[in-house]
């Protein structure tokens, strides 16, 4: 891995900002654990420096937030290992990363949730299964250079579907997802949306950052610009 002259200065910034949390003897011994564990680990600095269009101060806040959801706050859906579902998912073809990419290059991620069976699967182990996958895509130059949007089509899901999607289960996500990974997302597609999920919505909108709202759209339809990525390419577990 080559490293310019610019990304030394800006890799010794955020290993400055790492040190300098552990010298002040903050944050829980696994959160402090893990960091002293990546200070000197250029490729994974670098994938949160390019995630936050190297932003030192941004950079070192997202990696600071993902050993927190990661070690303090949701311990429970970063398992070491994927939950034992994801095969049977994977079997379904729940999801994958498309042959298509927008028009802007991006690769798109596209998840069919109705596939998913809230008695059989666990929010929890959709949630692991979703972390799991982010941590890949970390790993993965294509998706971390040009970003990704990601689509999910809600044909057929029901209440049995939407009674899991708590606000406690969407602030979650949304601390997870949004505020702990460098991953460039171009935008979030909801389509064929029920009706009533206009509830759902209402509530967890006053959360979203600006920037997050311009970027969610929540369709009752299923575009036609989706409709021609309808063919996995890969599987994005």
């Amino acid at each position: 891995m080559e490293i310019t002259a610019n990304e030394r200065e800006l890799l010794a910034e955020m290993r400055k900002s790492i040190q300098e949390f552990l010298d002040d003897g903050e944050g829980s011994p696994k959160v402090r654990e893990y960091l002293a564990s990546v200070v000197e680990d250029d490729s994974l600095l670098l994938i949160y420096l390019k995630g936050r269009k190297y932003r030192v101060k941004n950079a070192w806040e997202t990696l600071k937030r993902n050993a927190e959801v990661r070690f303090n706050d949701y311990p429970e859906v970063f398992p070491e290992y994927p939950p034992e579902i994801l095969y049977s998912l994977q079997k379904k073809g729940v999801g994958g990363i498309l042959k298509a990419r927008d028009e802007f290059g991006r690769r798109v991620i596209c998840v069919n949730s109705a596939e998913v069976n809230p008695d059989e699967v666990s929010i929890e182990q959709v949630t692991a299964i979703s972390t799991h996958s982010a941590d890949r895509l970390l790993m993965d130059e294509d998706a971390m250079t040009n970003g990704v949007v990601y689509v999910q089509n809600n044909d057929g899901i029901g209440w049995k579907h939407i009674k899991h999607y708590t606000l406690p289960v969407m602030l979650r996500a949304l601390n997870i997802f949004w505020y702990s990974y460098p991953i460039k997302v171009g935008g979030v597609y909801q389509m064929n949306c029920p009706s009533y999920s206009r509830y759902i919505i209402a509530i967890i909108k006053p959360f979203l950052s600006k920037k997050l709202k311009e970027r969610v759209s929540f369709n009752i339809y299923f575009i036609l610009f989706c409709m021609k990525f309808n063919v996995p390419d890969k599987p994005w577990y």
